[in-house]
Order: structure tokens, then C-alpha cells, then sequence
């Protein structure tokens, strides 16, 4: 529906153009009318309507010095001029003023009609024209993107390509990046969290995720981040960042590394996805295969130290671990797919002991890449030994594990026997999970009274909501209820053995605010900190 504004200064006129005509039918919405040209100005300066008639001979402003107003002030709507017979020379400056048509005075309605019907029909037009154009804007954006994400990959992945190519190539594409400086991001999605349930919701999130990395990076020069699908970096890696930094020296570790740590913890705290970050040196366009190695070698360190933090190229230095390969354990390919056949629980727990075991011995020489690089191996194999052997459909077999878990080594244990679990071959041993809580038990005593889910989490080197998930099952209470209780049954303690005031339990068992303090002992314990220790037992 388009908009319509009514200016004449006789009100009987203006009101039959208001009344007579069924606007509605027409496909027009009145919005406003006005005496004269000023107070028609003062409206649309709030709402500008698609459509105005405007009479010419009006006292203030008039009809031309109208019209020639909206047209200095940019205003895009079409207006119909009305006019009598002695008035026809004002009309056609109207005309050449921009005006799209003029009615005659007296106003006949099938005329007005045939004006308002040629106006509204151009006014589809344009907006058509106008969504065709949007939309081939969005395609042409969308096909340069798409066209340097396949460039970038190309580099990536050391695609031929002759000299002065890359240079034409990233000068047709619009990058803006130095070909001589380039450095690599790559970031690893940890834990997806709570909100990627499905593989829309992971796009989406890697999208933002993109979105928050350029606008970082751009404060520090040219920037390209894009989602990656490179074989190699499988399981390692999500997203990409190119960067181009002016004043970086060579060897110097780069300005926006100082604000990716921030970065990090945005991710964290409005996405909710928990990130690592590893980056490579400086060098020109064509390191760019090496230097992606480089920042996907970077990045896993995250698999010893856990997620959530950055790491630099200095990681990926030489030295006597460079060229481990890691191969697992001798034959426990071929061990752990017949125990899986025949669903042996024991032998499954001795198996996933003994590649844990396996794997935290090669860690001081093997780098994280290569242990995961390896596990992946060991598992396809796993699957491998399984096809060969099995006299069952493929569709009956039960998968496992479906892919390489996104844990920490010290994690990697409880994550395999879940793994077991899902795939229904035998129950989960519980001394695993039993050993995790321990430690955090543990962990939570002697960390004092502000320690946090996350804090937990991190200690153990596991993704908080796995541990959350462990520590419920476990202890049959949430981890928050838990520390409640334990801080409640402190203040207790305290409140019956020392003569400490109130406000001075309140903040040794956490709380600062001692009213908040008494609310929750009193939910707990059914009687105020004061009252259980007059009365308490």
C-alpha cells in the first residue's frame, strides 16, 4: 500500500479529495493533509508519503516553491499538481520542476483517478526495479565473497598457479590484504555449547563468530575470515582469519593478538561457545599453505592446556618433537575392533586405559597436532578392522566413535568410554566418572569460596558442559546447589565454633551482600544465621 498526502488551502476541496475517493480500493493509505506548502513541508519532514497533490496558487508557500523544496531536500515522492486553466503555465514549471502529472481544476474524479492509477503503477515499477537491484547487489556480493573464500582455499592448499596470478587475482577480487605480510588465524570451536544443536545453528554461530573476528582484526589493517573445509584441518579448525598488519616486525608478535584473548572470552560469554586461537609468523602469499600448518599446529595446544585461549606461533617452534608422527599403541586398532565385536567391557576399558595411558607418555614428544592427527588414524583403522571382519549389515554396526572427540587429553579417557556407552555395546565404567568428580571435589575444597563451574571445568581440563552433565549424574545435585550447600554448611560450622559477627561469616563463606546471605540460609536451613545460633542444634 503506498502513502498519500492531500495539499490545498480551500478545506471544502481538500476534504472532498479526502472523503469522496475510495483511497483503500486503490491500494493508497491517507496519512495527512495540509493548508499550504509550509505545513505540507513540516510533515513530511516526518513521514514521507509515495504520493502528494498539491494545489499551485496557495497563500505562504505555493505550490512550485513546494515542490522545488522537496526536490532540495531529496525527497522522493511523487507529486500530482492541480490546476486551473489560467494556471496551465505554472503547471508545466511544475512539470519541468519534476512533478509526475497535473489534474485540472474543477477536479473530475475519473480523471484524478486515471493520474493517481499511472502514478501508483509507476510507483510498483520503481519499487521493483528497486528490490531487483538489491538483490543483485546481494547476489554480486555473495558470488565475491564465495570467489575469495575459493581463492584463499586454493592458497591453502597449494593449488598451482603461476606467477603475478595471485597478484591479478586478489586485485580483480577487491583484497585488500599485503601480499607480502600475510599472517593466518585459525580457531578451533572447542565446545559448541547450548546453542548449536543442529548444523543451522553451528553456520550461524560460525558466521557471528566470523563477524566478531573481522571487526577485531580490521582495527588493525586488512582482514579476510571465512569458514574453512580443508582436508587437513578436519576436526581442527572452523574458521580462518587472514591479516595484514602495516607496522608488524618480522618476528614481533602482533598487535590484534592483544585483543583476541577479549575476543575469546565475547565468544564465550554472548555466543556461548568456548574457542581456541593459534596463529603462525609473518610471510608472503605464497607461505600461505606453510603458514596455515603453522597456526593449525598453534591451535592445538588447546588438546593439552585446554580451550579458551590463544596460541602463538612460538608453539609451533623446531625442535625434537617437529617430525613425531604418532601411530597409538602397537595393533590396538586391530584389539580394540574385536573387542568392540564381541562387547567385551572389561577388555573395552582396558583398551581405552591403555591408549591413555599411550597418549599422555608421547606427550612431551609428540605435538598435540600429531597425537590427534594420529588418534583420527587410529580410529578410521578402527572402522576399517570392523568393515573387514563383520558379518552383519553395515546399518546394524554401531559407530564408533563417530569422529575424533573434541576433548582434552586428560578428558580423552571419559570421552571414549562415553563413546562405548552411546554406541550400546556395554556400560560406561563409572570409575571414570567417579575419578572426575573426585577431583573436583577435591578442587572445590581447596580453592576456597569463589570457585565457579568453569573454574572446575578448566582445572580438568574438560568442557564445562560435559562436566556439568558428569557432576549432576554423580552427585544426583547441580553443581551451583552443591556449593550452596557446602557454603551453607561452612557458615554453620562457623556460626557454632567461632564468635564471629555475621556480616563476618557472610563474607568468609563468599557473600558480600549479608542480606542476600541471610535469605538463602534462612531457604536452607529454615531459621536466620542469628536464630540457628542461639537456637540451632
Amino acid at each position: 500500500m503506498f502513502s498519500l498526502l492531500v495539499v490545498e488551502d480551500e478545506r471544502w476541496i481538500r476534504r472532498g479529495l479526502c472523503e469522496t475517493i475510495d483511497w483503500a480500493t486503490e491500494g493508497i493509505r491517507l496519512t495527512g493533509e495540509a493548508a499550504d506548502g509550509e505545513e505540507a513541508m513540516r510533515i513530511m519532514e516526518r513521514s514521507s508519503p509515495d504520493i502528494v497533490i498539491t494545489d499551485i496558487v496557495m497563500p505562504g508557500m505555493d505550490g512550485i516553491t513546494f515542490l522545488k523544496s522537496m526536490r532540495e531536500s531529496k525527497m522522493a515522492s511523487q507529486v500530482i499538481i492541480m490546476s486551473g486553466y489560467s494556471d496551465f503555465e505554472y503547471a508545466r514549471t511544475a512539470l519541468k520542476n519534476g512533478a509526475f502529472d497535473y489534474v485540472l481544476k474543477p477536479i473530475n474524479e475519473q480523471n484524478m483517478l486515471g493520474v493517481i492509477r499511472r502514478c501508483v503503477q509507476e510507483l510498483r515499477r520503481k519499487r521493483q526495479t528497486e528490490t531487483e537491484l538489491q538483490q543483485l547487489a546481494w547476489s554480486a556480493r555473495e558470488t565475491l565473497v564465495l570467489a575469495r573464500q575459493r581463492l584463499f582455499e586454493m592458497l591453502l592448499t597449494r593449488e598451482p598457479h603461476s606467477p603475478g596470478w595471485v597478484a591479478g587475482q586478489m586485485n580483480a577480487l577487491q583484497v585488500d590484504l599485503d601480499p607480502n605480510r600475510i599472517r593466518v588465524f585459525a580457531v578451533k570451536v572447542v565446545d559448541w555449547g547450548s546453542k548449536a544443536e543442529a548444523a543451522r545453528d553451528r553456520t550461524l554461530l560460525l558466521y557471528a563468530l566470523g563477524n566478531m573476528l573481522e571487526e577485531t582484526g580490521r582495527r588493525f589493517g586488512p582482514v579476510a575470515a571465512f569458514p574453512v573445509h580443508h582436508p587437513k584441518s578436519v576436526g581442527e579448525a572452523d574458521l580462518v582469519m587472514l591479516h595484514s598488519e602495516p607496522e608488524t616486525i618480522g618476528g614481533q608478535s602482533p598487535a590484534v593478538a592483544g585483543e583476541l584473548p577479549g575476543l575469546i572470552e565475547q565468544a564465550d560469554q554472548m555466543l556461548g561457545v568456548r574457542i581456541g586461537i593459534g596463529y603462525s609468523a609473518e610471510s608472503s602469499h605464497g607461505k600461505l599453505s606453510d603458514l596455515f600448518e603453522e597456526a593449525l599446529q598453534a591451535a592445538a595446544h588447546w588438546f593439552y592446556e585446554g580451550g579458551g585461549k590463544l596460541f602463538g606461533a612460538e608453539r609451533t617452534a623446531r625442535g625434537p618433537m617437529a617430525d613425531f608422527v604418532y601411530h597409538g599403541p602397537i595393533g590396538w586398532d586391530g584389539r580394540f575392533a574385536s573387542a568392540l565385536s564381541i562387547g567385551d567391557p572389561g577388555l573395552l576399558e582396558q583398551l581405552v586405559r591403555e591408549l591413555g595411558e599411550h597418549v599422555r607418555q608421547h606427550r612431551d614428544q609428540c605435538r598435540p597436532l600429531a597425537i590427534r592427527r594420529g588418534l583420527r588414524l587410529l580410529f578410521q583403522n578402527v572402522h576399517r578392522n570392523r568393515a573387514q571382519g563383520r558379518a552383519q549389515a553395515p546399518e546394524a554396526e554401531p559407530a564408533f566413535p563417530p569422529e575424533l572427540p573434541d576433548c582434552t587429553l586428560d578428558a580423552l579417557q571419559g570421552a571414549l568410554f562415553d563413546a562405548i556407552s552411546d554406541s550400546g555395546r556395554c556400560a560406561r565404567p563409572a570409575r571414570s566418572r567417579k575419578w572426575i568428580v573426585e577431583r573436583a571435589l577435591r578442587y572445590i575444597e581447596s580453592s576456597g569460596d569463589q570457585v565457579t563451574m568453569n573454574d572446575v571445568a578448566a582445572h580438568l581440563f574438560l568442557n564445562h558442559s560435559y562436566f556439568s552433565k558428569v557432576f549432576h549424574e554423580e552427585m544426583g545435585v547441580t553443581f551451583s546447589k552443591y556449593v550452596l550447600r557446602s557454603r551453607i554448611d561452612a557458615a554453620k560450622r562457623l556460626l557454632k565454633e567461632t564468635p564471629l559477627k555475621i556480616y563476618e561469616i557472610a563474607g568468609q563463606v563468599g557473600y558480600s551482600d549479608i542480606r542476600h546471605f541471610t535469605k538463602l540460609f534462612k531457604e536452607f536451613e529454615g531459621m536466620t544465621p542469628v536464630q540457628y545460633r542461639e537456637y540451632g542444634v
